[in-house]
C-alpha cells in the first residue's frame, strides 16, 4: 500500500527517504525530492494555495508542510484508505519533530530515522506484519470456538426456533421466569445465579484469553476495522490466507442469527431488494422426524443459498467480468469481504425474523399478516429499517468490491459491481421461485 516516504524542505533538501516498495530499476532520491518541491512550490507560486495531493493512474501523493518549511510527502497505493494515509504522515511528522526537533544540519540525511518510520507505519497498518505469522492448529480452533460463542450468544438473546419437542429457551425467560421466581428459595436462587454467570460470564472470558494469547483476534480485528470503514478494503490483499478462516465464522453466525431470530421468516431471503411473501406459506414447525417436508428445512436453505450467492457467486461474477488476467486474486479478496459484508445482511434477518414481529404486535404465522403487512406501522418497523440494512449491505459490498480491485481495469469496477449485485439477485430469483414459487 505504501510506496515511498520523503522527508524534505520546500526548497528541495532531502532528510530522510524510504522506499517500501520494490521497483526494477532504483528510484533517484535526488530528482525525486527535486521534482516534489518543484510540483509543491510551483502550484504555492501560481495558484497561491497549497497542494495537499494529487493523483496518478495507481498511486496518490500526499504533501504535508509543517514549520520551517519542512515538507512530508508519501507515495501510496490509490486504493488505500485517505484517512489512513493522513493519519500515517501526522505521526511521522509528529515523531520526527520529537526526535530531531530544530536540529538539522544542511545536507544530512537522517538514516537512523528509519527505525521510527517503520516502527509508526507497521502499527497503524498492522495487516503488513501479519504476513510473518503462521496460524496454528489451536489458532483454527480457537477461531472455531470464538464463532461458536457467538452463535451462543445469539441463542441467548433470540431464544430457541420453533423445533418440535424442544424447549423454549432464551435469557429473558431465564431471568424473568426462572431467576426471580427462586428469590424466596435462596439455594435455588444460589444455583439459577451462578447458572447465569456459566452461560454469560464464562464465554466471555474464554474469548478474552483466546483473543489475548492466540492470533484469532487479527481476524476479527481486519472484520472491524472494514465494517467501521469499508475503504479500508483493499488491505485484504496484504492478509495471508489463513484470514479466509472468517468465511466460516461468518457461515455460522449467519446460520445461528437465521434460525434464532425467526430469521427463515425473514423477507430478505426471497426479495433482498423489494421484501415480499413468498416465504409465508412456507409454516410447518421443523420436525427432526420428519425432515423432509419440513417447511422450516426448505426456508433454511432458501437462507443459506442467499448467504453462499453472495459469497461465492458475487465474487465470481464480479471478478471475470474485469477480465483481469490475476482474476483469481481479485475473486479471492472479494469473497473474504463479502463473508464480513454479510453481518450487515444479517441483521435484516432480525426485522424480518418472526421474533422480532411478534414482539412488536404483528402475527406473521395467521392469517391476517397479509392486512398487517400493509399498515403504516408495519412500513416504519419493518420494511424502512430492513431495507436500510440491505441497502447498507449493497454499499459495503460495492465499496469493499471497488477497494480491492486494481486502480486500472478493463472494464470500470463500478459497472462489473452493478451487473455483479443484479445477477446474483435474478440467480436467487430464479432458484426461488422456481423450487417454491408454489406455495404463494
Amino acid at each position: 500500500m505504501i510506496k515511498h516516504l520523503l522527508i524534505l524542505t520546500t526548497y528541495g533538501q532531502i532528510f530522510y527517504s524510504q522506499e517500501f516498495e520494490k521497483t526494477e530499476e532504483a528510484v533517484d532520491v535526488a530528482l525525486t525530492g527535486g521534482l516534489m518541491s518543484a510540483i509543491y512550490s510551483m502550484a504555492t507560486e501560481t495558484q497561491k494555495e497549497r497542494i495537499s495531493e494529487f493523483e496518478m493512474v495507481t498511486s496518490r501523493i500526499l504533501f504535508q508542510e509543517e514549520e520551517n518549511d519542512l515538507l512530508f510527502v508519501i507515495s501510496v497505493d490509490k486504493r488505500m484508505d485517505t484517512k489512513d494515509t493522513q493519519e500515517l504522515l501526522d505521526l511521522i511528522a509528529k515523531r520526527f519533530y520529537e526526535k530531531y526537533g530544530e536540529v538539522r544540519v544542511d545536507g544530512l540525511v537522517l538514516t537512523d530515522f528509519e527505525a521510527d518510520a517503520t516502527e509508526i507505519i507497521y502499527k497503524k497498518l498492522w495487516y503488513l506484519d501479519t504476513q510473518k505469522r503462521k496460524f496454528r492448529i489451536r489458532d483454527y480452533l480457537a477461531t472455531f470456538f470464538v464463532a461458536l460463542t457467538l452463535c451462543w450468544y445469539s441463542l441467548l438473546i433470540f431464544g430457541s426456533p420453533p423445533f418440535k419437542g424442544m424447549t423454549d429457551f432464551d435469557i429473558r425467560t431465564f431471568i424473568w421466569d426462572d431467576l426471580l421466581g427462586s428469590l424466596s428459595n435462596p439455594a435455588a436462587l444460589t444455583l439459577n445465579i451462578l447458572f447465569l454467570i456459566a452461560v454469560i460470564a464464562i464465554p466471555a472470558i474464554a474469548i478474552y484469553l483466546l483473543f489475548k494469547f492466540t492470533y484469532v483476534k487479527d481476524t476479527f480485528r481486519f472484520a472491524k476495522d472494514y465494517l467501521t470503514r469499508p475503504t479500508r478494503a483493499s488491505y485484504s490483499e496484504l492478509l495471508p490466507n489463513y484470514f479466509l478462516i472468517n468465511i466460516l465464522t461468518s457461515f455460522l453466525v449467519y446460520v445461528s442469527f437465521m434460525l434464532f431470530a425467526g430469521g427463515f421468516w425473514s423477507e430478505t431471503t426471497v426479495f433482498p431488494l423489494f421484501p415480499g411473501s413468498l416465504v409465508g406459506g412456507l409454516t410447518e414447525e421443523f420436525d427432526f422426524t420428519n425432515f423432509a417436508t419440513s417447511d422450516i428445512g426448505d426456508q433454511m436453505f432458501l437462507g443459506i443459498f442467499a448467504w453462499f450467492t453472495w459469497v461465492f457467486v458475487f465474487p465470481l461474477i464480479y471478478s471475470l467480468l474485469l477480465g483481469e488476467k490475476k482474476w483469481l486474486k481479485i475473486y479471492r479478496n472479494t469473497v473474504f469481504i463479502a463473508s464480513i459484508a454479510i453481518f450487515i445482511y444479517m441483521i435484516g434477518y432480525i426485522f424480518g425474523g418472526i421474533k422480532y414481529l411478534e414482539a412488536i404486535g404483528f402475527h406473521p404465522t395467521s392469517d391476517i399478516f397479509g392486512d398487517e403487512s400493509r399498515e403504516i406501522t408495519y412500513q416504519l418497523l419493518v420494511k424502512i429499517p430492513l431495507n436500510i440494512f440491505l441497502y447498507g449491505f449493497l454499499l459495503f459490498l460495492g465499496i469493499g468490491a471497488n477497494r480491492v480491485t486494481p486502480s486500472k481495469t478493463r472494464i470500470p469496477s463500478i459497472f462489473a459491481v452493478v451487473v455483479a449485485i443484479y445477477s446474483t439477485l435474478i440467480i436467487q430469483r430464479l432458484v426461488f421461485f422456481g423450487l417454491y414459487a408454489y406455495v404463494t
